[in-house]
């Protein structure tokens, strides 16, 4: 009795008789599938990361000309300049960390939600700072707008691919 079923496994025979070709190609589809949604989602993280990395970096070595690229002037203020600083670091760490998820799988969730976080809390603290203080300008209010875009693909790219299953080719519907 456990021959005939050796003979099949070994075989590589399906329960029609025919060779698994049919799992075969769904087993490559899956993976095709698998390998893009996970070179879109390494792609998502990659931006996000660089954007994080270079404008957390300006505005903390540059700060002055980073407020001047807003369309904003910036007091020379030992302490003023020191907050702009400290922010800035956060930003770029943060980056580093966004970008750590496109290199290593264990990190690629964490990093998607410290984007949408990050990219969130900043263009939603600037529509409060608008409702209670009014505009500050057309490039802080464009900023503002990149950041919620920027947030909200973060937000779309964790509940795509976020999971691990679009990478790994696994279903979401419970199934295999």
């Amino acid at each position: 009795m456990f021959s005939d079923v050796s003979c099949v496994i070994v075989a590589g025979t399906n329960h029609t008789g025919r060779r698994g070709t049919a799992m075969s190609d769904q087993r490559t589809h899956d993976a095709a599938t698998a390998d893009k949604g996970s070179r879109v989602f390494k792609a998502i993280l990659i931006v996000l990361a660089l954007t994080l990395v270079i404008f957390g970096g300006w505005r903390l070595v540059d700060p002055v000309g980073f407020y001047t690229f807003s369309g904003l002037e910036l007091p020379d203020d030992a302490g003023l300049l020191s907050e702009v600083r400290g922010a800035g670091g956060i930003i770029m760490v943060s980056g580093l960390i966004v970008g750590l998820g496109a290199l290593r799988h264990a990190w690629s969730r964490t990093s998607v939600w410290l984007a949408a976080v990050v990219f969130l809390s900043m263009g939603l603290a600037r529509l409060l700072g608008i409702a209670l203080d009014g505009s500050p300008g057309a490039d802080v209010i464009q900023g503002m707008a990149i950041e919620l875009v920027l947030g909200g693909v973060a937000l779309f790219a964790s509940f795509k691919y976020g999971d691990g299953n679009a990478q790994l080719g696994r279903s979401t519907d419970g199934g295999t």
